[in-house]
């Protein structure tokens, strides 16, 4: 039996146009031999996702976004049809989250899975929320620094503004007078600090010597802090000693008998008394002298002629 040629033509057309259909729904993503349930979720924003998308769980694909449409003509609130397969259970407390898949920032969808022992059916709406992934977190963390960054640069530029208009020729002037000056003080300084560096160098041997004699002085202390010890023992002893002994009332005692020879020797001065008269009148120590030499000739005479003075009778 010959089979015709528009029966061949129909077959081959119909063979290519189901190998077409299930290449594009492999394209998209689905799986057209496994059975998929249907569920939704509102978003307020959906930026970054479209249909055909994948939705995730635990990391692995469970499903795709089937379709996305507007609920108000405002664009405030988004409806997403998403497609699970359908031996995937959802207890009616999990998710659907919009979180980052990759470090560009690409969004995607996965189930938070919750741990109600009830479950969603086919159609529900499933609570929604975001993940702020690591690029939403540095873009909220950076959008202030921005902001902070631009009105530095607003201030900055109208600070650069002030300073031109300081800046006038005068002033450049005593700028580059002042870098001038400072260019001569630090070679100064320069100079200074050679010249010390060479001081140090040649005064290095008398600063060992200065320093090995504080060693050694520092050695011999140590070596003699049992001496030290004692000799302090004994001055505290003797400042003992002294507090005790009622030493001011010394001192005032000592002060009385200087007034005491002071006005004795004032008196001896002007010549009053027997001694202030053998210190200031001629006439008696001329007196007393001519009375000396008699006396030293009258000694001389008994001694020369001693029968004239002394007269020995014998019976």
């Amino acid at each position: 039996m010959k089979i015709k040629t528009e029966y061949k033509v129909g077959f081959v057309g119909i063979v290519t146009i189901l190998v077409l259909y299930f290449g594009i729904m492999f394209l998209k993503g689905k799986d057209i031999f496994n059975v998929e349930t249907n569920y939704y979720a509102v978003f307020d924003n959906v930026s970054g996702l479209y249909k055909s998308n994948y939705i995730y769980l635990n990391g692995m694909k469970v499903g795709y976004i089937k379709n996305i449409t507007m609920i108000d003509h405002s664009a405030r609130k988004f409806l997403i049809q998403i497609a699970i397969t359908s031996d995937i259970q959802i207890p009616n407390d999990s998710k659907i989250m919009i979180f980052s898949a990759d470090m560009l920032g690409s969004k995607a969808l996965k189930i938070d899975m919750g741990i109600s022992k009830t479950l969603f059916q086919k159609r529900d709406t499933i609570e929604s929320g975001v993940e702020n992934g690591i690029i939403d977190q540095l873009s909220n963390n950076i959008t202030p620094v921005v902001v902070k960054l631009n009105n530095v640069m607003s201030h900055f530029d109208t600070l650069l503004v002030n300073v031109n208009n300081v800046l006038d020729e005068k002033t450049q002037n005593d700028i580059k007078s002042s870098m001038e000056n400072i260019n001569i003080a630090t070679k100064n300084l320069k100079t200074l600090s050679i010249n010390m560096d060479n001081l140090i160098a040649e005064e290095k041997i008398k600063l060992k010597e200065i320093i090995s004699n504080v060693n050694h002085l520092t050695n011999t202390l140590n070596n003699n802090s049992n001496a030290l010890t004692n000799a302090i023992n004994n001055f505290s002893n003797i400042s003992d000693t002294v507090a005790k002994a009622n030493l001011g009332n010394t001192i005032r005692q000592t002060n009385l008998s200087i007034n005491s020879l002071s006005q004795i020797l004032q008196s001896i001065n002007r010549g009053e008394g027997s001694v202030g008269l053998l210190i200031k009148d001629d006439k008696l120590y001329k007196n007393l002298e001519t009375s000396t030499k008699k006396l030293d000739a009258l000694i001389e005479d008994i001694k020369q002629n001693p029968k004239k003075y002394i007269n020995l009778s014998i019976f």
